[in-house]
């Protein structure tokens, strides 16, 4: 039994399979704001998508008392859609006006004296005749607009310039890129969110980088060893949580 937990402990860092809500409530919800059924919902996605939060895959977002989100990262939406089979590329790009015409620009570019107003991204598959397309719109999703007069947002949080101000072009390409692939692989992605698809998403995920937090499990596991030998004796079997399955069959999961 011992055995069993401390390679879960080793494991955790690279397998999503092997999450447990003692270890999400530990590393991503410190402050026990998140309810049973949030981290329950939480672990599920991670397991059935196969994304791993401290490889910064998944987040896991909460403010106060409000609804818990999970995002993912632009990252893990191409890499699932890299793995699979139909995948036939992408084109995108963004949208703006300059001297009073509309125009579009592939990738990021957004020429002097222009004005943003959205972005463009088109999926082709293998088994379909038509690809799959997309536009969005940049003031649905500018967050620099949340922003309001004085040190405080609605939030909490301080004004200060943030992505959206300093890289407009490049954070709505974003949003249309993942919206495109969403919509072209709903079996695999739908239900799924991009943090820049959010207003003011915040990032929850361990602040120590993935190398400390190996070090850190490692530490803590020897200690635990040395402990067991120093006492002679053989150690109590640790109490172990209840599959998370069990806490999952009382709801639906969408994926």
């Amino acid at each position: 039994m011992t055995n069993d937990i401390q390679t879960a402990e080793k494991n955790f860092l690279e397998d999503p399979q092997t999450l447990t809500s003692g270890i999400v409530r530990k590393y991503l919800d410190p402050q026990g704001k998140a309810s049973d059924e949030e981290l329950a919902y939480f672990i599920a996605q991670a397991r059935v998508q196969n994304l791993n939060p401290f490889t910064r895959e998944i987040y896991f977002i909460k403010y106060g008392n409000q609804p818990a989100q999970i995002v993912v990262a632009q990252k893990a939406f191409q890499k699932k859609a890299d793995a699979h089979p139909q995948f036939d590329g992408l084109d995108s790009g963004i949208i703006y006006e300059k001297d009073g015409e509309i125009q579009r620009s592939e990738g990021a570019f957004l020429p002097r004296g222009a004005e943003i107003l959205g972005a463009w991204a088109v999926v082709y598959r293998k088994d379909r005749t038509h690809p799959t397309k997309a536009e969005v719109t940049f003031s649905e999703y500018d967050n620099s607009k949340i922003r309001k007069e004085g040190k405080v947002n609605q939030y909490g949080k301080e004004n200060k310039p943030n992505t959206w101000d300093e890289k407009p072009a490049v954070m709505i390409h974003k949003v249309a890129m993942v919206t495109a692939l969403r919509n072209a692989f709903p079996n695999e992605l739908g239900g799924l969110y991009e943090a820049d698809e959010l207003r003011e998403p915040k990032d929850v995920t361990p602040q120590e980088s993935r190398e400390d937090v190996v070090a850190r499990k490692m530490a803590q596991i020897e200690q635990f060893n040395k402990e067991q030998e120093a006492n002679h004796a053989e150690p109590e079997p640790a109490q172990t949580e209840e599959p998370i399955q069990g806490e999952l069959l009382d709801g639906e999961l969408e994926y």
